[in-house]
């Protein structure tokens, strides 16, 4: 699989998937995951795409440090930790099969709720993140696609657009690493072509989160995100099909 065509077909996949964190912040690889996993399996594109996670996630994180709220960023810790471990022994245990299939079904299922789900009124209960946290960090851990989870949470805890952005940044960040020292003492990380793809895929990551940025104002956000999760409802279809 190592061949100059799935090199190039991964660097597409991440380019447009980095471009999306570069508008949104998060999503890339809620995005990139069910075309990366037609390409090779999954235990070599998650760990690959944590690494370049923590690149561009420490990056923003120490830009925004200042405004998180750091109570709710405890509050979710325990249970993701253990969502974590849970998530990545699914990785490393579980049938590449049954997780593509697990995959497809989680993907088309937000996408769909996505685009129907109405606006969100009131506070969440903070007891929420127990369930919340354990349901992320396995997804975030076996899939690298938490991210939406987290983000659903904290936008009904947290009002100011400043401190939910910065909040969002450092709970990724805290989980980018967690996966980074999970994944090591699990040896997915003892594959060279792993370190050897994510330095070459870096630049492409970077462009792609440039021209996120330059698109930021310049594109209408509620279009772009019903494109999106569209593409997701299609990508887990296909995952569902190709794995059922």
């Amino acid at each position: 699989m190592h061949d100059v065509t799935s090199f190039g077909l991964t660097a597409l996949i991440l380019f447009g998937a980095y471009t999306l964190f570069g508008i949104t912040g998060f999503g890339q690889s809620m995005i990139a995951m069910p075309f990366l996993a037609m390409v090779a399996s999954l235990r070599f594109f998650v760990p690959l795409v944590a690494l370049l996670d923590a690149v561009f996630v420490v990056w923003n994180a120490a830009k925004f440090r200042q405004h998180a709220n750091y109570p709710e960023l405890i509050a979710l810790l325990p249970t993701t930790i253990l969502g974590m471990i849970g998530g990545a022994t699914m990785l490393l245990l579980l049938p590449e099969r049954i997780l593509l299939l697990t995959l497809g079904v989680l993907i088309t299922a937000y996408g769909i709720y996505r685009l129907l789900a109405k606006q969100q009124t009131g506070k969440l209960n903070k007891f929420v993140a127990v369930p919340l946290g354990l349901l992320a960090g396995a997804l975030t851990a076996t899939f690298g696609t938490g991210g939406p989870i987290y983000v659903a949470y904290l936008s009904g805890r947290i009002f100011d657009k400043s401190e939910l952005r910065a909040t969002i940044l450092g709970l990724l960040l805290l989980t980018t690493l967690l996966r980074l020292g999970i994944f090591a003492v699990g040896g997915l990380y003892n594959n060279s072509h792993i370190w050897l793809w994510a330095a070459m895929l870096l630049s492409v990551a970077f462009l792609g989160v440039k021209l996120g940025h330059y698109l930021h104002d310049r594109l209408k956000s509620e279009s772009l995100l019903t494109l999106v999760y569209l593409t997701l409802v299609l990508s887990g279809l296909l995952l569902i099909i190709k794995n059922f």
